[in-house]
Parts: structure tokens; sequence; C-alpha cells
């Protein structure tokens, strides 16, 4: 095999990758767009909407209010309830509730007792009944029963001064909390969970037209034929398109890293807000390291994968068909990174795209094990040479290349 006649195959099918409008797309403006339009657009309304909700005034139908006028006294001062005491049939105020036309209902018992001493089980219980599918009525339900737990409060409070008691027995001692994370650790946790699955999924979606059109769109064109005459061997014709495939892979991983870092770390973003301390907010250089060395069995396994069946199809269609079902078995392994308890051990190094969604997860968080990144580099390496290996064998069918 000559390394030269590998790169002049790279170079005339880099040049072509290039040249179609449709790769361009999947592997530079996608990844570009795709995580401004996710978090700026997509998150920003989102947050304007829950915004919007949650200093509406939503009606709420009470059963039972004259039961407690000082409950009903207490809703009304919430200027983000409107109490509807009127509707005293229960049926009216359930189809009212399924037709959205209001957001919650309270109910409250008959014979109502406010009183501690005399109040039992049944007497003191109030109901809420909201629609766990409906956004804006579980955002409702939350400000009712926030309203109810303070009037609790003053409720009991109350008692106890009556009898001279100490209010303080309420709470014989305080409870806090402190977050001892970075800020840096806050955000390298959000973009551990994200970043391995968008990059994974993108360099995917980065490779496949290349793939496809180097191997299915050549036979469809009639140039494969042109190709096989070249005095290139079948393992450098792999080789090169191989190579051709990962680089578009990786053009797309790393624009995406840089697309979702700048987006995530703009001022105003959805996530800065959300952090204390966002001008502090720096990732460790070694956690970006870790990434690139990473992206490089990634893209090398998903080429190798691609190309190996991308080039039993006999048109562009045709491989389409085929390649689509492996974008869904790569999701399932990239969401690791997403799931709870998951974590990188010996095992998952083993484990193709599993791996690397893990130990990116670590990484970002500034966790670095060297000896689970080196098993999970290998290993992949080992499943795409596994991949080129029968990629060469497929290209050395003259019935496959030729679509007999």
């Amino acid at each position: 095999m000559k390394l030269s006649n590998v790169f002049v195959v790279y170079n005339k099918e880099f040049l072509d990758v290039i040249r179609d409008r449709r790769t361009l797309f999947s592997m530079i403006l996608l990844p570009i767009i795709v995580f401004p339009v996710m978090t700026l657009g997509l998150g920003g309304v989102i947050a304007g909407q829950m915004e919007k909700m949650e200093h509406r005034s939503s009606p709420v139908v009470v059963l039972g209010s004259s039961n407690s006028p000082e409950i009903i006294a207490a809703l009304r001062q919430n200027d983000g309830l409107q109490i509807i005491d009127s509707i005293h049939d229960r049926g009216v105020a359930e189809r009212m509730l399924a037709d959205h036309a209001i957001q919650a209902v309270l109910l409250v018992p008959d014979h109502f007792n406010l009183d501690v001493e005399t109040s039992d089980s049944e007497t003191s219980k109030l109901s809420i009944w909201y629609d766990k599918s409906d956004a804006e009525s579980e955002l409702v339900e939350r400000k009712l029963r926030r309203s109810l737990q303070d009037f609790r409060t003053t409720v009991v409070e109350s008692a106890l001064l009556e009898r001279g008691i100490p209010v303080e027995l309420l709470m014989p001692f305080e409870i806090s909390s402190e977050n001892q994370a970075s800020s840096s650790q806050m955000a390298g946790a959000v973009l551990g969970m994200l970043l391995p699955y968008m990059v994974i999924l993108l360099t995917m979606t980065g490779s496949t037209y290349s793939a496809i059109d180097m191997t299915a769109g050549e036979k469809e064109r009639g140039t494969m034929e042109t190709l096989l005459v070249c005095p290139a061997s079948r393992l450098e014709l792999v080789l090169g398109k191989f190579l051709t495939t990962m680089t578009a892979g990786m053009i797309t991983a790393i624009l995406a890293v840089v697309s979702m870092s700048v987006t995530v770390f703009a001022p105003g973003s959805m996530l800065m807000s959300g952090m204390a301390g966002e001008a502090q907010i720096a990732i460790d250089p070694m956690t970006i390291v870790v990434a690139f060395i990473l992206l490089i069995p990634v893209a090398a396994l998903i080429a190798a994968v691609l190309i190996a069946v991308a080039i039993n199809a006999r048109s562009y269609k045709e491989a389409q068909s085929y390649v689509y079902p492996i974008i869904i078995l790569v999701i399932f392994p990239a969401l690791a990174s997403i799931l709870p308890g998951v974590e990188a051990d010996v095992r998952m190094a083993f484990i193709p795209l599993v791996n690397v969604s893990l130990i990116l997860k670590n990484a970002f968080i500034g966790i670095f094990d060297w000896h689970l990144i080196g098993l999970a580099f290998f290993s992949s390496f080992v499943y795409a040479a596994f991949a080129i290996f029968i990629a060469v064998r497929i290209f050395q069918r003259e019935s496959v290349l030729l679509r007999i």
C-alpha cells in the first residue's frame, strides 16, 4: 500500500465533498446553527411562555367555599390565582378542568375545621384537582399549594400565640444547603450531559452524506468503474474514502463543540442566567484536549461503519434506507451521558460510543481517568479497524462494486 495513493484518493474525494451542497449543510451549517436555535431560539420561547404563565392570573374553582371563608380570603391575596367560588357542582367543575376552562379545583370538605384541637383527618383535609398533562395546570397547582401552605403556617402560629407557646417550637432548628460546586463545575455538568450526545449524533450526520455519495452515489453516477481502473489498490481506495468521511465527521463534531460552547457561555443565555458567578466560568483546557482526542476514534468508527454499509447499496436512495437504521442505533448509546446512575468503568470502556459518551461526561466535570480514556480510545479504534477490514473485503467483490 502506498500512502501517496491514499492521499490522492483522499484529496479527490474531499474536493468532491466540499462541492456538494447537501454535505456542506450537514457538515458545516447544521452544527453551527443547531445549538443557537435550540438554546437561544427554542429555549427563549419556552422561557418566555413559562414566565407568562407564572405571572398570569389563572382561574381556580373552589368547591365548598362557604365551609371556610378564611381560606377564600387568603387565596384572593394571591394575584396569580383567580378564585371562582360561584360553582358548587362537582361534575361541572370536572368538565371545566377537562376542557381547560379552569386550571385547578380546590375541594373544601363540609364542616371544615381550622381548630387544631378539634379537627380530624376528614374535616381538615383539602384536595386539589389538576391536570398534570397540562403544564399550566401543574404550575397553578404549585401556586395553590404554596398559598395554602403559607395560610396553614399562619393558622398554626396564631394558635400557638393564643396559648402563649413560642412560635419557635415549630422550627427547633434550621436547615441550609450550600452548593459547593463551582460555576465551572455546574457548567461542566450541564455540558457533560448534552455535549457527548449531540457531538456523537452530529458526527454521524456529518459523515452520512459523504459516505453515501462516495459509495452508492458513485455507483449511481457510473464513476465507480472509472475509479477502479486507476493505479490505486482497493485498500488504498477504501482508506481514501474512509479518511474523507472521517474528516467530514470530525469537522462537524469540532464545529458542534465550538458552537455549543459559544452559545452556552454567551451573555444572557438561559444556562448562564441560572448559575452564579457566570463571569468566572471557564472550561478546563484538558477537557477540550480529551474531547478532541476521543472525537478521533468516534469519527473513525462511524466513518468505517458507514462506508462498509453504504457500499452494498445500488443507489443513493437505497443507501439512505440502509444508513438510517444505523442512526437510530447510534442514538441509544450516545444517550448514556444523559442517563442517571450510568457511570464510566472498565466494562463500559469496551462498549462502542457508550464509552466515549460517559468519559466525555466525566471530563466536563473535571474527572480524568486516563486508564479508561486509553481503553476507550483503543477499543474504539479496534472496532473501526474491523469495520474498515469488512469494507475492504466488500470492495474486493465485483458484484457489489459494479451493481451486478
